[in-house]
């Protein structure tokens, strides 16, 4: 066996939860390898220093105080929960552009020569907007009428007789 398997094998090994053929392969390579042997013997040192520790007991209180934690911040993360989805980011960043731009007219000074020049341009705008929609319908309608011919000119074809039929 390789090093590596048996590494991983080392702590299974050294608590005695090995099956009898992986402890007679790990026993024999242990044997051969000084390096995977010394480094059971760490795990085993390792093992040996921490069974020597005492055992703490926390007071009861604690207990109380940190299984409550969970509840409490779970009850206060649920009123946040809705807005933290990442499904309203587009809704926040509009909210937002369209804030900035608010607060953008409301503190500016010359908000009579911004009135003006809205109320000049908001109407070529709209008027640009209808001949675009009406540029719009009229493609609509030419491939509507080139369609038309199209299928017309499929269902004159016969593509599955001769040529001299």
């Amino acid at each position: 066996m390789s090093c590596e398997r048996i590494e991983n094998l080392l702590v299974s090994f050294a608590d005695g939860e090995l099956e009898a053929a992986d402890r007679a392969a790990v026993e024999a390579h242990l044997r051969t390898c000084e390096d995977c042997a010394a480094l059971l013997d760490c795990l085993r040192a390792a093992s040996a220093s921490l069974a020597a520790l005492p055992e703490i007991e926390p007071d009861p209180e604690l207990r109380r105080t940190l299984h409550a934690i969970p509840s409490r911040k779970s009850a206060a993360r649920r009123a946040f929960d809705l807005l933290l989805k990442p499904s309203l980011q587009p809704f926040y960043a509009a909210a937002s552009i369209l804030l900035a731009l608010v607060s953008l007219y409301a503190i500016n000074p010359d908000k009579s020569a911004l009135d003006k020049a809205v109320s000049r341009t908001l109407p070529r705008g709209y008027g640009r907007v209808e001949r675009l929609a009406a540029r719009a319908g009229a493609v609509t309608d030419s491939l509507g009428a080139f369609a038309q011919n199209i299928y017309g000119s499929l269902d004159k074809l016969t593509p599955f007789t001769r040529a001299g039929e």
